[in-house]
């Protein structure tokens, strides 16, 4: 799922970036500023999404975090919590079989990249002969054209000035290193070939590449008039994407070029407009909003795991709400609460995915908190089940320190009015997220889905924020009691 999300904040960083392009720098004739602004949104549109910063601000009481509705109840279902393996292995894992479809694709076309740069320089190895820095080998393509150092040339049907301006266009695009950005390009079509803006963003650099070739060589060296002839003359269609080829691409667009009239130089203030695009992507794709008052002493870490996700939807609580939803929701309440007070907090999921067991333990904090619904089997003593329950491995990695926070929360929670909690911390060796888990771990039933008088505290917001609140006093008085043990220890 992470995957997925990071390529569709580069899908739409890319879009963004080739939006202002096309509507304010496609037509100038800055063509240096026009290359590194491509080469900077190919790069921009890869590192901003991958950012992560943390903004502080205060929490208002009515954050809401809402529950979805089941709008029908076409199964039965029984919690899960105290099977041992996830059995999600029975159902077909889409996510995995469309991650391994992507990859394999891009290996593809990352192949066919490679493949194609080693035709290339296995033709300049058989029939290149190095002349002045670079290797030049004719008749050996059907276009004339270049990759780095190595120039392609065709001798059929030119003659000797206009061989003289083929190799020198080409040395051009050699000395400007052209042949490094097609092929960095290349290369990112293949590993996010879903993304239409890598190949758009790609074509206008082609596009800029010869621009700024041709404008070199018709103000310097030739006539415009002749430079355009020969390119109408040899214009071709191309042969391959990594090599520069000197009449394949936008022909009409070069010699609307060549005769255009140069853009005053007050325009290149339009490039100002990067700044609020990049101050708005920033925000949108790598701030994450944290909730910050009187924060603990010391770095702290709590991490919350919403039971259930995804196909595996958990009890299913007055048919109307799958217990995965309100752990969810949990989550999030807690976790903004917790930040409030300064906790830095971690969730095994953010939204409704199936995560695999050994996912939601690899996480490493100070302390863990699986979050459940309990659900009572069918029949006449269903309803008379309810309250919160705490449950811990005594034989688990950190059993003290399991212990310690079950005895917090526990305490914490019999402050709440309107719900029971259990008196008895129970012991749970079968399940995976307490006994292989390396951080000191809890599991937490928050009342009972099938008990109406439970289920109606929990679905009502400012319950959630109560036992939220209840939940972090916990965590700071675990905190604190570790806090002075290791006092005394000194």
């Amino acid at each position: 799922m992470e995957l997925f999300i990071y390529i569709a904040k580069v899908v739409t960083c890319s879009g963004m970036f080739y939006t202002l392009y096309y509507c304010l720098f496609r037509k100038l004739t800055f063509f240096t500023w026009n290359r590194y602004y491509l080469l900077f949104a190919l790069v921009g549109c890869l590192i901003i999404p991958s950012l992560h910063f943390q903004v502080q601000q205060p929490l208002p009481f009515h954050t809401s975090f809402p529950i979805q509705v089941v709008s029908s109840n076409p199964f039965n279902s029984s919690d899960i919590d105290d099977i041992d393996t996830h059995t999600a292995t029975q159902h077909i894992n889409w996510e995995q079989m469309v991650v391994r479809c992507y990859v394999f694709i891009s290996a593809l076309l990352l192949l066919r990249v490679l493949t194609g740069a080693a035709v290339i320089i296995y033709k300049a190895i058989r029939k290149g002969q190095k002349v002045q820095g670079y290797y030049l080998i004719t008749n050996a393509s059907k276009n004339n054209s270049s990759f780095f150092n190595l120039i392609f040339l065709n001798n059929n049907q030119i003659n000797e000035f206009e061989k003289e301006q083929i190799l020198t266009h080409e040395l051009q695009h050699v000395h400007l290193w052209h042949s490094a950005d097609q092929l960095f390009t290349e290369l990112l079509k293949a590993f996010f070939w879903v993304n239409p803006f890598i190949y758009l963003i790609a074509k206008e650099l082609r596009q800029i590449h010869e621009f700024q070739v041709d404008q070199c060589l018709t103000a310097t060296r030739y006539k415009a008039n002749n430079y355009a002839n020969l390119l109408l003359k040899l214009m071709s269609n191309p042969t391959s994407a990594l090599v520069n080829e000197f009449s394949a691409y936008g022909v009409k667009r070069r010699i609307q070029m060549l005769f255009h009239k140069p853009s005053p130089v007050q325009n290149k203030l339009r490039y100002s407009w990067l700044v609020p695009i990049i101050i708005i992507m920033v925000y949108q794709f790598s701030l994450e909003k944290t909730y910050a008052q009187a924060p603990l002493k010391g770095n702290f870490t709590l991490i919350l795991d919403a039971g259930h996700g995804g196909v595996q939807h958990g009890v299913i609580c007055g048919e109307q709400y799958f217990e995965k939803d309100i752990t969810l929701a949990m989550a999030q309440q807690i976790k903004a609460v917790a930040e409030k007070r300064g906790i830095h907090t971690l969730l095994t999921r953010k939204t409704d995915e199936d995560v695999e067991f050994k996912d939601r333990v690899s996480y490493r904090g100070d302390v863990f908190a699986s979050l459940h619904i309990n659900g009572a089997p069918a029949g006449p003593h269903q309803q008379n089940a309810n309250g919160i329950e705490i449950k811990e491995n005594p034989s688990g990695q950190n059993p003290t320190l399991s212990a310690q926070f079950a005895y917090q929360l526990k305490n914490s929670f019999r402050q709440l009015g309107g719900i029971n909690t259990n008196d008895t911390v129970f012991a749970a060796p079968g399940l995976y997220v307490l006994r292989e888990n390396k951080v000191p771990a809890v599991l937490i039933e928050f009342g009972y889905g099938t008990n109406p008088k439970d289920l109606n505290y929990i679905l009502e917001e400012q319950h959630r924020y109560a036992i939220a609140e209840k939940f972090v006093d916990a965590v700071v008085a675990y905190k604190t009691t570790l806090n002075n043990f290791s006092s005394k220890q000194k």
